[in-house]
C-alpha cells in the first residue's frame, strides 16, 4: 500500500498525516478478478466471472429483507442509513423524510485479537510504502511488457 504526505488543519492549525494512494484510477475489474480467482481454483473464469457479477443482486435481495451479508475472510455488509444532522425530538416525529442517503456499511473480517490489537486478514500482510512524487497513470501497463 502506497501513502503521501498530506496536510490538514486540524484545531485551527496545520498537521501532517499520512494518506493512502493508488497508482491508477482503473480498478480491478470483474474479468481480471475472475481469471485471478480461476487460476487458484478449478473453476472457469467464465464461471468465477458469472458468479461475481450475480453477487451484488444476491447480497441486495437478503439486506433488502433485513439480513446483513457476511463473506468468511472478506468481512460484513450491511445497510446505514445517512440523516446529516436532521434529528428530531421526540420518537414520534421519526419518518422517512429524515433519511437523506442509504449507504452500506462494510466491516472488514475479524480474526481474534493480539492483545487489545483486533487481527484483519484483509490488512494482516500490507507493506507500507510512501510515495514521493507523482504518480504515473500508466505504470501497471508498463510493468507487464518489460519483458
Amino acid at each position: 500500500m502506497f501513502f503521501k504526505k498530506c496536510c490538514l488543519k486540524v484545531g485551527g492549525k496545520l498537521k501532517w498525516f499520512p494518506r493512502a494512494v493508488t497508482l491508477t484510477r482503473h480498478p480491478v475489474d470483474t474479468q481480471e478478478l475472475a481469471e485471478s480467482i480461476a487460476e487458484m481454483s478449478t473453476a472457469s473464469p467464465g464461471d468465477v466471472h458469472l458468479v461475481l457479477r450475480s453477487l451484488p443482486k444476491v447480497m441486495s435481495d437478503f439486506m433488502n429483507v433485513g439480513r446483513p451479508v457476511h463473506i468468511d475472510g472478506l468481512g460484513s455488509f450491511h445497510f446505514k442509513l445517512s440523516c446529516a444532522g436532521r434529528g428530531v425530538d421526540t420518537p414520534e416525529e421519526v419518518s422517512r423524510k429524515q433519511i437523506k442517503s442509504i449507504r452500506i456499511q462494510f466491516l472488514p473480517e475479524r480474526q481474534g485479537t493480539y492483545g487489545r490489537k483486533v487481527i484483519r486478514p484483509m490488512v494482516k500482510d500490507v507493506e507500507l510504502i510512501p510515495l514521493d512524487g507523482e504518480i504515473e497513470e500508466n505504470r501497471e501497463e508498463t510493468s507487464g511488457n518489460e519483458e
